[in-house]
């Protein structure tokens, strides 16, 4: 017979014949495809809107004008730009906020006859370009946005922006992928009159070469600077790199389950087969072509995994870009994704993926299956004689992989040879592999512990259960890390969230201290960077019942060559409005290093530059380079791509800015926090839109956007928790089919079905339980490698370790009871073995 004929009897039939099986693996490596698949699109679809906004209306643009602080600049440089470098493009631009469909957009002021080409308008039907000017308000939306919000040509749409309420109309809908999909085009003039900008730029676009750049550099005021648009664009990417990165690392761990589970698929193909496959050999088979046909089957059931899984992401991608849209917009800028289809690159992953996991998991149970010799194809015993002789070196090798797991860890720990926890991944993946190759002789060591107490309580059935798994401890070993993973993914992380919830409550505690707290409502993100109103501002100030004002400013600044966001707060304000902790720290501060030229700098900073408190650092302003003191190193969970905080006398002296993003109000003593808001709102709401919180909401919507943050790992859980379940399920069926001839010998000498039930429940007990313990050992490896190793290279949060005992004990008993239950179902198989054919063939 040809390699195709054997493929279609030996495989193919055999799929066919085991329906439920077959489905089972396509289910569980789906899921694990589909979740990392998912997340992988959702991110990436974030970094697309961050690089369509840097790269402008313009492909051609390869330089871009800045304010080295990110604020707004005077027009007038443009025209000496230009004189140089023709191919140069104004832009103003702004974040805006559309309340009636709930999303951020990013509207933008251009040369529109100029860019008009680029763009492909198309006014046609007797039109002409006046339609574009005709109105201050009109903005051209792209086609995306347009289809997902229900918005076509001559609609309005009422938009927060700056600290104000507008009216945008549809003037055009443009068709191009290359725009960030909730962009607003307006026409540079309209934009500056009908916003009040008239005179300032945010950026100007520049096609220029190195020569040109030298030119344009001359000219250009201290407070500018001209860059690549490529450098900018890496330094969007690696804000959320780590973000990104441990997301899609934790749902490749659904993955590494996905690979437990096919290899017990492809292993009970080879008990069914063996038979076959010895009478294969006889006939002159070979090896190799024993291992092709099972290599196929999983090629097969790991590719229609895999195109299963690409389904499954979709719907993963819709779910996981709500959260990753969210999560981006509070912690970086305001992103809108609004497409949330997998790209092509991500299809062929995922196949890619898909047949490699197929790879993995099969070699193993196809080298197994080209090892049995002819003589062999009238025994059906277990495989198990070979690997119990190789236990002893397995478990050291474990030991070994687990050691250099903590090793490597350490080293990304104590010296942060990268700037993503490459080595402390690596190390998780190691302690895993260690797990999984100690697992025989641990379920070994608890069987030999467990024996006489589970045989005294189950009495003969208990007796049957353990020698059955004592004879078959590899491939219960399988299972059992299928649940050791999942439990130790899920203390780990529940581990990871409750500790940095518990350390996110006390920075609030300390930092969340005034009564009422008020932003543009245009601004959706923790930190504002567009100034509010001087007049409004004035008038919350000349309100009786406060004490005080706390005007904070925020700006992006250059900090040894990273782009960070500076905050600037008024410490004698929080000092007498009763915020005495923080001002003291300062005025200690200023006391002990002899300069009030001090800075604040977040942990994030303070591990990425190797800084202490009493180093000095050099800040960038418009006034030259000036040198500031470190004074504290703290814990920021607003943002992870830096933050350091001045004190508001510096801001006007070398930013030459007084005014302020967002501000804090303290009352004075026995106000009533609830009038006094409903008095601002009344009088503020008409002119000004805003977004007024008191001290409590913020609060709590702080610790939302955490619980967002977080939302997906929970479906990581899920998902593992159903792998992991699935892999219960095979294992036991593959015990049931190499078992089946003791079945019918049990039931012919009086064993009746509930018996078999008890002992597939029982194994399945075994397994849950073993498999938790172990996941108990593995989980607080892998969290304090996620808190001391991970988070900090990545983040640099302080997280005080905290194990929930509570909540980790309601999930490991659910868990365990699904595991439980899933000893229910192959009982069904065993009821469908035919007794006379075997008890015949005994």
């Amino acid at each position: 017979m040809t390699l195709t004929e054997l493929i279609k009897v030996m495989v193919l039939k055999n799929m066919k014949r085991e329906k439920f099986l077959t489905v089972l693996s396509v289910i569980g490596v789906a899921l694990g495809i589909g979740l990392f698949t998912g997340v992988k699109a959702a991110s990436d679809k974030a970094i697309s809107s961050f690089e369509a906004d840097i790269r402008g209306t313009n492909p051609y643009t390869n330089f871009e004008i800045l304010d080295t602080a990110g604020t707004d600049f005077q027009e007038e440089i443009y025209r000496t730009v230009r004189k140089i470098a023709q191919n140069s493009f104004p832009v103003l631009k702004v974040e805006g906020y559309l309340p009636e469909i709930k999303s951020a957009i990013d509207i933008q002021g251009i040369d529109l006859i100029r860019t008009a080409g680029f763009l492909k308008l198309s006014p046609g039907r007797g039109s002409s370009f006046e339609n574009y000017f005709r109105g201050l308000n009109s903005a051209i939306i792209t086609r995306a946005f347009a289809s997902s919000h229900s918005l076509k040509r001559g609609d309005i749409a009422r938009a927060f922006v700056y600290d104000k309420e507008f009216s945008l109309r549809v003037s055009d809908i443009v068709d191009d992928a290359s725009l960030p999909s909730n962009i607003f085009l307006m026409d540079l003039g309209n934009f500056q009159e009908y916003f009040g900008k008239t005179g300032y730029l945010t950026r100007i676009d520049a096609e220029a070469d190195e020569t040109t750049v030298s030119e344009i550099k001359k000219i250009l005021p201290p407070s500018l600077s001209i860059g690549k648009k490529e450098a900018a664009i890496r330094n969007q990417k690696s804000l959320i790199k780590s973000f990104r990165y441990n997301l899609q690392f934790v749902s490749l761990i659904a993955i590494l389950v996905g690979i437990f589970l096919l290899y017990n698929t492809i292993f009970i193909s080879v008990v069914k087969r063996r038979t076959e496959i010895g009478i294969l050999r006889g006939l002159g088979a070979s090896k190799k072509t024993v291992v092709l046909i099972f290599m196929i089957q999983g090629l097969i059931l790991g590719i229609a995994g895999s195109m299963l899984g690409i389904l499954i992401g979709q719907v993963t991608a819709y779910f996981s870009v709500t959260a990753v849209e969210k999560t981006i917009t509070s912690m970086y800028r305001a992103v809108s994704i609004t497409d949330y289809f997998i790209p092509k690159t991500d299809i062929a992953l995922a196949l890619a993926l898909g047949v490699l996991v197929s790879l993995i998991a099969s070699a193993a149970p196809s080298f197994e299956a080209a090892r049995i010799r002819p003589n062999e194809s009238t025994r059906e015993g277990t495989f198990e004689g070979g690997h119990r002789r190789m236990r002893r070196a397995y478990a050291l090798a474990g030991l070994v992989l687990i050691a250099l797991g903590c090793a490597v860890s350490y080293i990304d720990y104590h010296s942060m040879p990268y700037d993503f926890p490459f080595l402390a991944y690596a190390g998780i993946l190691f302690i895993i592999f260690g797990f999984t190759l100690l697992s025989p002789s641990y379920l070994s060591l608890v069987l030999s512990g467990l024996g006489r107490p589970v045989e005294k309580l189950f009495t003969s059935v208990g007796v049957i259960t353990v020698g059955d798994i004592k004879g078959s401890v590899y491939r219960f070993s399988v299972a059992l890390m299928s649940v050791a993973i999942s439990s130790a993914l899920i203390f780990a992380l529940l581990t990871l969230i409750f500790s940095f919830r518990n350390s996110l409550k006390a920075w609030i505690n300390k930092n969340i201290a005034a009564d009422v707290y008020v932003k543009p409502a245009s601004c959706r993100s923790n930190f504002c960077f567009f100034p509010l109103s001087d007049e409004l501002i004035k008038t919350v100030e000349g309100m009786p019942e406060v004490a005080g004002v706390d005007r904070f400013r925020t700006l992006q600044i250059d900090f040894q060559g990273r782009k960070v966001v500076a905050g600037f707060g008024d410490r004698e304000i929080r000092r007498r409005s009763g915020d005495v902790g923080l001002a003291e720290e300062e005025r200690r501060a200023e006391r002990d290093f002899g300069t009030d030229r001090i800075i604040g700098v977040s942990k994030f900073l303070g591990i990425k530059f190797d800084l202490k408190v009493g180093d000095t650092v050099e800040l960038r302003t418009p006034r030259g380079v000036q040198k500031f003191v470190v004074y504290d190193i703290f814990s920021s969970y607003s943002t992870t791509s830096g933050f350091v905080y001045l004190d508001r006398k510096w801001l006007m002296k070398y930013w030459g800015l007084d005014d302020a993003t967002q501000f804090a109000v303290y009352l004075r003593k026995g106000a009533d926090v609830p009038a006094f808001i409903s008095r601002i709102n009344e009088i503020l709401r008409p002119r000004f839109s805003l977004s007024i919180t008191n001290n409590a909401q913020l609060r709590e919507h702080v610790l939302s956007i955490f619980d967002r943050t977080f939302a997906i790992t929970y479906a990581i859980e899920l998902i593992s928790i159903i792998v992991s379940l699935i892999g219960v399920i095979n294992t036991l069926l593959a015990l049931v089919i190499e078992k089946k001839r003791e079945i019918t010998i049990l039931r012919y000498l009086g064993g009746s079905w509930g018996q078999i039930r008890a002992k597939l429940v029982l194994s399945a007990g075994i397994v849950g339980v073993t498999g938790i313990f172990l996941g108990g050992i593995m989980g607080p490896l892998m969290s304090v490698i996620f808190i001391e190793v991970i988070n900090k290279v990545s983040f640099g949060w302080e997280i005080h370790f905290h194990i929930p005992f509570y909540y980790l004990s309601i999930v490991t008993a659910v868990l365990f009871l699904i595991t439980l239950s899933a000893g229910l179902i192959p009982l069904n198989v065993a009821k469908g073995v035919d007794p006379k054919r075997l008890i015949s063939f005994e």
